[in-house]
């Protein structure tokens, strides 16, 4: 059997190293917590509806071994500092993600990609993640991958809580996913974050619902949708998510003349 490997550092893990890193932090869990409440995982199929109810578990118990004690208490536990106060004050709409400055931006986009890679890692549809784009976080506080796009929203119409939506995009003819799309709300804040499969520069999408947060002063396309009204908080996470649309460009190779 081959050894797993750290999700942030690549080292090997052992029962002497391996920790339990919570998709969401403990501060924020405690945070959105609901008596009597459960975390309900669906798979969304377009053709079945409605969505298939895959588990059900308590928030605090939302957790992956997939990551060594260094990690989990060394660079991600730093993240989360930096990050805990600026998520409460947009969470709670205390504060605007237009008003952010670049730093601010930055460290919250650092946090989304790291949720969005660890929720990403507990859905069994998807096989392979490019965690060296997630190692990258733990290299330099600045080295937010760029090849990951990130989008918010702020909607006082949200559930409260935490939901999440994992939609995969299949490029066709050959059926491989090119990319997955982790959209999450906590309370009033909602969060996309676009996880390349294949490297490839990619042109990002979004309805007016959305602004772009990462990478810093990219160019997204604006494409105005009027948001349906949905009967069930999962598939309102559905339809937020795919407001956000993401693919690849192709490059014409162009004959002298």
């Amino acid at each position: 059997m081959a050894s797993r490997t750290c999700a942030g550092c690549g080292a090997a893990l052992t029962k002497d190293c391996i920790s339990r890193e919570h998709i969401l932090p403990q501060w924020l869990a405690k945070e959105i917590h609901q008596p009597d409440i459960s975390l309900k995982q669906y798979r969304h199929d377009e053709d079945l509806l409605p969505d298939e109810l895959l588990r059900s578990h308590d928030l605090g118990s939302f957790a992956i071994k997939n990551v060594c004690a260094s990690c989990n208490n060394g660079w991600m536990s730093r993240l989360e500092t930096r990050a805990q106060s600026l998520v409460l004050n947009l969470m709670h709409m205390r504060s605007s993600l237009f008003q952010l400055t670049e730093e601010q931006r930055s460290t919250l986009s650092a946090w989304s990609i790291k949720t969005a890679f660890m929720i990403a890692s507990v859905q069994p549809s998807i096989s392979e993640l490019p965690w060296h784009l997630f190692r990258r976080l733990a290299e330099e506080p600045q080295q937010v991958p760029v090849e990951c796009a990130v989008l918010g929203a702020q909607l006082p119409f949200l559930p409260k809580g935490f939901l999440y939506s994992c939609p995969t995009d299949i490029l066709e003819p050959g059926g491989h996913v090119v990319q997955v799309r982790i959209g999450f709300s906590i309370h009033n804040l909602h969060l996309v974050v676009v996880i390349p499969m294949t490297e490839a520069k990619r042109t990002v999408r979004a309805s007016g619902v959305h602004i772009p947060l990462w990478p810093l002063n990219v160019e997204i396309r604006v494409m105005y949708q009027h948001l349906p009204t949905v009967p069930l908080a999962s598939e309102l996470i559905n339809v937020l998510t795919q407001l956000v649309e993401a693919g690849i460009m192709h490059r014409r190779d162009v004959a002298p003349v």
